[in-house]
């Protein structure tokens, strides 16, 4: 019995000293599983991951560049337009240029241009011909890193209508897109708050990226009324408008009642009642604005104050004949001179409302493209001098835009040329020319005067600088100062 017993237990020990094992061997493959994922968890959380509207995607290799030091995330123009589906170009908007140091990108709806160095990021709409641009301060200037630019990640997300956020402690980039959040905000302010829907102008849709929601409410079978909430449907504007207008650049919003325009803020309060035919921004750091009713326009303050009367039959000059002339905002030229015309003449206001031109000239601008020499382009602004042509009884002349001539209304014509993406201006008389910048040197030269040799225009003066040659003097530019030898045209 004994011998029996000692069997049992011998096998009983057995079975123990198995049992032991497999839980040791157990507890050692779970803690090796445990540090095998721990280990991966850890490789993946220092892995920085991307994801664009839900879904996570490989990193384009120079998409992102980060700065140590600052914690900031530097987006690539070039990399991200392919994200938000937009083309990219070298070079400036509207100009014929290869610049490395400057790039635009297009999505047919919008353009966005760049340039490093420079804090400045504009934008434009493709569908029109006029040349003016939106103006926004970049948080920081642009950067060349590796041949390409980069923008601070904030920045990017403006200039290409998207919402980048760096969640550092999960080294995880969210990248929205508008089309993805117009879908995903359509269904719910229809389903959730009881809207008709999402505006669906791509200006107001542009909302969605400062988390405001411009709605539609239906009225009737064909009318909706218009107005604005947070994304968290809080009211901002009542939906009791014809129409809403979201303005990106400074994001307030036109509202439109009864056909009549006006201008309320991103939270509501009135900043221009609604009683204008039309409104535009005339230049969003001054907070100016270009106003229409009936057949006259002027300009406003941003508390709805007079700049200019409500009396000139229009603000601004055409610049679709002067699309090389790097003119960024037809209503305000240089920061300072506001173009306007009363019984088809011309003058300008600047920014407080002072009349520094008066209006007594035929045009602003000369139009050479009618000539055999196609080299020759139009001009409208001459930067280097801060000058802008205008012209009296067919001869062309330039103010400065503090009202002062540059050179009298004497000269046939005024035009540039550019040579390797450089334009030189010319003033042309009697068939011979000179360069503007040796006429400046030329009149500073014979006057002595090297600070103040221009002549104020007074806007009361109808008998102008430059509408008798005869009383102007006329000098001879010798060879050192001029190509062309013995041109003589009419001084100050």
């Amino acid at each position: 019995m004994k011998l029996v017993s000692d069997g049992i237990d011998e096998k009983t020990d057995k079975t123990k000293k198995i049992i032991k094992i497999s839980i040791i061997l157990a507890v050692i493959l779970f803690f090796i599983v445990l540090g095998i994922m721990l280990y991966f968890n850890y490789v993946e959380s220092q892995t920085l991951k991307l994801y664009v509207d839900r879904q996570r995607m490989d990193i384009p290799q120079n998409l992102f560049s980060y700065d140590q030091n600052s914690g900031k995330l530097y987006v690539s123009v070039e990399d991200l337009a392919k994200i938000a589906g937009y083309e990219y170009y070298r070079g400036d908007y509207n100009k014929l240029t290869e610049e490395n140091t400057k790039c635009y990108v297009n999505n047919k709806k919008e353009v966005a241009g760049f340039e490093s160095g420079s804090n400045q990021m504009y934008k434009a709409d493709p569908t029109s011909n006029s040349t003016d641009y939106d103006w926004y301060t970049m948080s920081e200037p642009a950067r060349t890193i590796n041949g390409k630019i980069y923008v601070d990640s904030d920045d990017a997300g403006i200039g290409l209508n998207v919402k980048i956020n760096y969640n550092q402690e999960y080294n995880r980039i969210e990248i929205v897109t508008l089309d993805y959040l117009v879908s995903y905000y359509e269904s719910i302010v229809t389903s959730n708050y009881g809207y008709a829907g999402v505006a669906q102008e791509f200006k107001n849709q542009k909302a969605l990226l400062y988390d405001l929601i411009v709605v539609r409410k239906q009225e009737s079978k064909d009318e909706y009324k218009y107005g604005v909430i947070t994304v968290d449907n809080k009211d901002v504007i009542g939906t009791r408008y014809d129409a809403i207008e979201f303005i990106e650049v400074s994001q307030d919003f036109y509202v439109t009642t009864n056909k009549k325009v006006g201008i309320l803020s991103n939270e509501g309060a009135q900043k221009i009642e609604p009683s204008y035919d039309d409104i535009k921004v005339l230049d969003n750091d001054l907070r100016l604005y270009y106003v229409k009713n009936g057949n006259y326009y002027g300009v406003l303050d941003k508390n709805g104050k007079r700049v200019v009367y409500i009396e000139y039959e229009k603000i601004g000059v055409d610049t679709t004949q002067f699309k090389n002339n790097g003119i960024k905002n037809s209503m305000l030229l240089f920061d300072n001179c506001i173009p306007v015309m009363k019984a088809k003449k011309w003058g300008a206001f600047d920014v407080n409302g002072n009349q520094i031109i008066p209006t007594n000239f035929d045009s602003f601008g000369c139009i050479n493209s009618t000539q055999k020499d196609t080299s020759r382009n139009n001009v409208l602004i001459i930067p280097e001098v801060e000058g802008i042509v205008v012209s009296q009884n067919g001869k062309y002349g330039i103010i400065d835009a503090r009202g002062k001539y540059i050179a009298p209304c004497a000269f046939d014509s005024i035009y540039s040329i550019t040579n390797l993406g450089q334009d030189t201006y010319y003033l042309e008389y009697n068939g011979q020319q000179i360069t503007i910048s040796d006429y400046v040197k030329l009149n500073q030269t014979q006057s002595g005067d090297t600070q103040n040799q221009t002549n104020t225009v007074q806007p009361n003066d109808t008998n102008t600088v430059g509408n008798d040659v005869n009383n102007l003097g006329n000098t001879t530019i010798d060879n050192s100062i001029n190509v062309n030898s013995n041109i003589t045209v009419p001084a100050q």
